[in-house]
């Protein structure tokens, strides 16, 4: 009897491109349709008998479709092939497909693929795909979830322009399986806090972007979603968002109230992070208000409750609350409250403890202490930390911040010194060829 050999290096290649036996099996057909002109037949079942080993070489169709969903040639895919079968696939060249964004044609099937640009790569965000008919179970819905964590993830890495669209895409998607498939009770709730959970993000997209019309749409979306769920935490995590955007957008009454019913509403059961965040934003609207003893109460309930953080992981959407995130909120309050000295000493220190993960977070950290340098007269610093700022600026997209940094740039040239001049000449060399 023949012995059972496991596929790991398809089964590495499917990690790495974070693809679950489904997705490739319909990313194999995708490719056996536009490589044969025919719908291939391929399912998840198919994927984990290559995985196992029980099918220790598929038929040349599939194996074709393999090499053009990861452009590799049919020896490198993990199976052992036969002379005669590399001879068969011999003319036979890859044509990769994994990474091509699907047609509206293709929208039927409720499951899209994204490219976003960065660092001079295309990264790909495939959706877990949906039911067009049928029964909606809770495994559909946790790879939803998976899906908004890899969403975080990219944000964390890069900034969040372009995703604010890709999640309300995603929504829809959920909506119209909603309409079209069964479900039960718990399932109904679990689909709605998942459909919270993308507006939530995508308002905070939207918001990172510039876009603060589209953000309050995604965020009141997120609100009704979160009501019908019954959630209190999606409700305080989409009022945390709101918050912020309040104090950005100059109305400081409205930060504090927000934040303070995000505070009431989960007063009883909430995660620490989430305590740290919310009292971070009490203070930004204490601050802009110029209630500088009540500022300074906030962030010291803040950092309270980040020191009562446990050893359990976060969710997702809060893995950035951390030392740096509660400092840089200090950094903020200070200088509302006119105090660029104390502003600078706190994102120093917030910079000290960001993690190297959240590209995004440092390079929103670092505009922000070229600006607190600047308004406390240390120019040489500003454009040191501004240059650092730079270093981010091809593989972040943030513009929001971007923005910020144009204003330091602006600044800085009207100094006469050899930094600020060299600084200037790099900005826009960088800027343009981003």
């Amino acid at each position: 009897m023949a012995t059972v050999r496991p596929n790991e290096v398809l089964r590495a290649l499917m990690k790495q491109a974070k693809l679950p036996a489904e997705d490739l099996a319909e990313a194999v057909n995708t490719a056996e349709e536009r490589r044969f002109g025919r719908p291939g037949n391929a399912t998840g079942r198919h994927v984990r008998r290559w995985l196992s080993g029980r099918t220790a070489l598929p038929q040349n169709h599939y194996l074709i479709s393999l090499m053009d969903v990861f452009g590799l040639p049919a020896d490198q895919l993990g199976f052992t092939l036969s002379d005669k079968r590399s001879r068969e696939l011999a003319g036979f060249h890859t044509a990769p497909t994994l990474l091509v964004e699907t047609t509206a044609k293709e929208d039927h099937v409720l499951r899209r693929s994204f490219m976003i640009a960065a660092t001079g790569n295309l990264l790909s965000f495939a959706f877990a795909p949906l039911p067009t008919s049928g029964r909606i179970g809770a495994s559909d819905v946790e790879r939803i979830r998976e899906s908004i964590d890899q969403l975080h993830a990219v944000d964390d890495l890069y900034g969040g322009e372009q995703l604010a669209a890709i999640a309300e895409a995603f929504v829809k998607q959920i909506e119209e399986a909603m309409r079209n498939c069964l479900y039960g009770p718990r399932v109904e709730k679990a689909l709605y806090q998942v459909i919270a959970q993308l507006r939530a993000s995508a308002g905070w997209f939207a918001f990172d972007s510039g876009d603060q019309d589209r953000a309050g749409t995604n965020f009141d979306a997120g609100l009704r979603a979160a009501l019908l769920a019954d959630d209190k935490q999606l409700l305080a995590r989409i009022w945390a968002y709101m918050s912020r955007q309040s104090w950005a957008l100059g109305k400081a009454t409205e930060t504090i109230t927000i934040a303070r019913r995000a505070l009431d509403t989960t007063r009883n059961n909430r995660d620490h992070r989430l305590s740290a965040l919310l009292h971070g934003r009490l203070a930004l609207g204490y601050a802009a208000s110029g209630q500088s003893a009540l500022c300074g109460t906030a962030l010291a309930r803040a950092e309270t409750a980040l020191d009562r953080v446990g050893p359990a992981p976060a969710d997702p959407w809060l893995a950035f609350v951390g030392p740096g995130e509660v400092m840089a909120a200090a950094a903020m309050s200070y200088m509302d409250l006119g105090q660029p000295d104390r502003a600078a000493h706190q994102e120093e220190q917030a910079m000290q403890f960001l993690d190297p993960g959240f590209r995004r977070n440092r390079f929103a950290t670092a505009v922000h202490l070229s600006e607190c340098y600047l308004a406390d007269g240390q120019v040489e610093q500003a454009v040191s930390m501004a240059d650092q700022a730079l270093d981010l600026y091809p593989s972040v997209h943030c513009p929001r911040w971007a923005i910020h940094l144009e204003e330091v740039k602006d600044k800085v040239a009207g100094y006469s010194l050899p930094e600020a001049a060299a600084f200037v000449t790099r900005y826009d060399t960088v800027t343009a060829a981003s």
